[in-house]
């Protein structure tokens, strides 16, 4: 009967144990979601140029377009990086 007892015990304390999160965890889950977003943007944008850039007339403007695309991707990928370093350190 102890044994029983118990195990249903340890499940029950370790639900506890858990909790819900603080304000503060919650403002850090919202950043990561808001870090997601952003790099979202980042990739949507990007790939809408380098479509752009398979139609370009020239080889000048697919590189220059590609190039472009590129740094996007790159802004938005730093950028989330940035958000979710605080998000980190929230949880």
């Amino acid at each position: 009967m102890k044994k029983l007892a118990l195990a249903i015990a340890i499940p029950a304390l370790s639900l506890a144990a858990c909790g819900e999160d603080t304000a503060y965890e919650e403002t850090g889950d919202a950043l990561e979601e808001r870090a997601d977003a952003v790099e979202d943007v980042g990739d949507d944008r990007a790939a809408a140029l380098e479509e752009a850039a398979d139609e370009a007339p020239t080889d000048a403007m697919e590189d220059r377009l590609n190039a472009r695309a590129e740094a996007i991707d790159d802004t938005g990928d730093e950028a989330a990086d940035r958000i979710n370093e605080v998000a980190d350190e929230m949880e």
